[in-house]
Parts: structure tokens; sequence; C-alpha cells
């Protein structure tokens, strides 16, 4: 099974070929517009799912058969939701796009802190699946904000649930090799803030993790794509 998480600028309608040829399964899809996720939910072998106020960009799921959507809801996070997917893993998946919210402290990180204020009272799925932009690293923790993005880290932790990135590249949080965004499209201002985290025995299926390149990615969005594949 293949899953990726890709902040596609909008206009998806005008790139999805590309996305496409990752040969995902599930894909998470930022600043999407409702009307071509709604579209390829009545494509055969396609279901879909999309959540958000603005028409134009919101956060949409999109899985291929055999995999199904049979559920998907809001959250209280206002950029979280949760989708129920069916197939030959039941799959509890969280979209996620962290944006600017209002107290500020529910802004970017504090989105997933919120989220985790809801599984922390119901224990996750033993396939849960945290995925999307997360507009966050620990190299920005600290300062006023208790909730950072380390915090995060650590409470989803201790609910058995680890970055596959991570994971994968054995390497710590903040000091990623691989950037999935480049400020303002500059290659010089590089960031990891897309994840994808996995519950205990989702990641012990973990087989491959691949971030998408500039050459490749920035004509499209100031994002790269991460691709999770799993042996499921």
């Amino acid at each position: 099974m293949k899953l990726v998480t890709w902040n596609c600028a909008m206009a998806l309608h005008k790139k999805h070929e590309k996305l496409l040829t990752f040969g995902a399964d599930i894909m998470v899809i930022q600043e999407c517009s409702r009307k071509f996720i709604r579209q390829i939910n009545r494509t055969e072998g396609w279901s879909s799912a999309w959540l958000g106020k603005n028409p134009n960009k919101g956060l949409g799921v999109i899985v291929k058969a055999p995999w199904i959507i049979s559920e998907a809801k809001a959250l209280k996070p206002k950029w979280v939701g949760k989708v129920i997917i069916d197939g030959p893993v039941p799959l509890e998946l969280f979209p996620v796009w962290a944006c600017p919210s209002e107290p500020r402290a529910e802004s970017y990180i504090g989105q997933v802190h919120l989220l985790l204020d809801i599984l922390e009272r119901k224990s996750p799925s033993r396939s849960t699946i945290i995925i999307g932009d997360f507009n966050s690293n620990s190299i920005w923790d600290g300062g006023r904000r208790i909730n950072d993005h380390s915090a995060a880290v650590s409470r989803l932790r201790k609910l058995g649930i680890e970055s596959a990135y991570h994971a994968f590249f054995k390497q710590a949080q903040g000091a990623e090799e691989h950037p999935t965004f480049w400020f303002t499209k500059n290659t010089k201002k590089i960031f990891h803030l897309d994840y994808a985290f996995l519950s205990g025995e989702l990641l012990s299926k973990l087989k491959r993790v691949e971030v998408g390149h500039h050459k490749d990615w920035l004509s499209f969005s100031d994002h790269a794509p991460v691709l999770i594949e799993l042996d499921v």
C-alpha cells in the first residue's frame, strides 16, 4: 500500500496526473478544490472526501479500489479531519493541514495538539495514520509556545504513534536531510514540514519513504510530496 501527502498549492486539476505517477492508493492533498475532489468521487474505482469552507482551497483525501472511504468528517481543529477507510486493512486516517487560526495558540502545530486532545480521550486504533502538512518543525520549539512541535511528537509517541520518515531514515526531529518545503520556492530556504505518523502495527510494515525532489516538483508547488509505502 502506498500513501502520499502533498500540498499542491491549488489548481490540482492541472497537476493530478503528475501526482498519479506515484501509484499511490491513498492521497492526502492540501489546498485542493472541492469541485475537483468531488469529480474524482464520481470516477469508477475511486473514492474521495473533501473538508473545508473555502471551495477552492481545502483538504482532500482520495483513495482507489480496493480501498474505499466509508466515513469522513471534520473535527474541532479547523483543518483536521477523520476518515475511515475500508479495504484489505481497515484504516483510521486523520488528514492534516495545519493553518493559522484564532486564538493564536491554536495555529499551526496547535491544530495538531487539538487533535491529540481528542485522541488521548479515546485511544487510537491499531491502524491509525496522521498525515499531512503540519507547517511545523522542532527547530521552532520554545518561545512562548508550550504546545510546540516536539511536545506533539512526544504526545504521539505515548500513543504508540511515530513518524514514518524519521523511523525510515533514522533521523532526529529537526535534523531532516530531505526538505518538503521551499519557502517562496527558493531552494536555499528549505524546511521539513510534511509528515506521516503511523501506529506501531503499521510502522512495523514500513517498506519505503520517498520525498519529492525540487527538480521534479518545484514547478508545481512550494511543497514536495511525501510517499510512504507499507507492506500491507
